[in-house]
């Protein structure tokens, strides 16, 4: 059996599809928070590119969101084993990561008070919204599921976005009513359920509240 520590900053942002994985995976793992304001800068050069979530794997260390997310999948039989799905359901991550960079632009503009480009970033992620979700939403199939008649990493991996951006643009999932059955699936799984009642409140970075003016969403 694999030992797994997850290394992240005190925070919800790329973190927050690992931990969904790891945890519906039924996986034992510890976290080790590196406080995003106090310690990040004196830690970054411990990790082989610079930047987190690590996933220290029999303590090697294992870089980037999608890939951790993806081994975790295949590893423990939460994968298609589908060349062309995998794919095509990779598609889906990719473009959500387009989001989160200029998410994060938003947050970096938010702390360094370029109101500006914090309204225009935040911007500039409500009009990408129509086009990720309709696309995520034309690849749920009956079940439910992305591409696929059962539960796969990815579906994980999305639903743990859109639970994150439903705060900064409330009701924008629901306006696409196939990933709003999605993210309430992986939302009501126990594991997933219990973790939301009990993780630590937003980091004063990434908080919600005043980021995006009513304007900016899609409301």
């Amino acid at each position: 059996m694999m030992t797994y520590l997850l290394k992240y900053m005190s925070l919800r942002a790329r973190g927050e599809p690992v931990r969904w994985v790891l945890k519906v995976i039924g996986v034992n793992y510890t976290e080790e928070t590196i406080d995003i304001s106090g310690e990040w800068l004196t830690r970054k050069h411990e990790f082989k590119f610079g930047k987190v979530p690590v996933l220290m794997v029999d303590g090697e260390q294992l870089h980037q969101t999608t890939v951790i997310c993806r081994f975790l999948g295949e590893k423990h039989h939460l994968a298609s084993g589908d060349l062309w799905t995998t794919t095509r359901q990779m598609e889906v991550i990719e473009a959500l990561h387009d989001l989160t960079n200029s998410m994060g632009g938003a947050l970096l503009a938010r702390k360094y008070g370029n109101e500006d480009r914090q309204r225009a970033m935040a911007g500039l992620t409500a009009a990408q919204f129509p086009v990720v979700l309709s696309n995520i939403e034309s690849r749920i199939t009956d079940q439910g599921w992305i591409l696929s008649q059962q539960m796969t990493w990815v579906d994980v991996f999305v639903a743990a976005y859109l639970d994150v951006y439903e705060n900064y643009f409330p009701g924008v999932v629901g306006k696409f009513p196939l990933c709003e059955v999605l993210r309430r699936q992986v939302q009501d799984i126990p594991v997933i359920k219990a973790w939301r009642q009990e993780r630590p409140a937003w980091h004063p970075f990434e908080d919600p509240q005043g980021l995006v003016a009513p304007s900016d969403g899609s409301q």
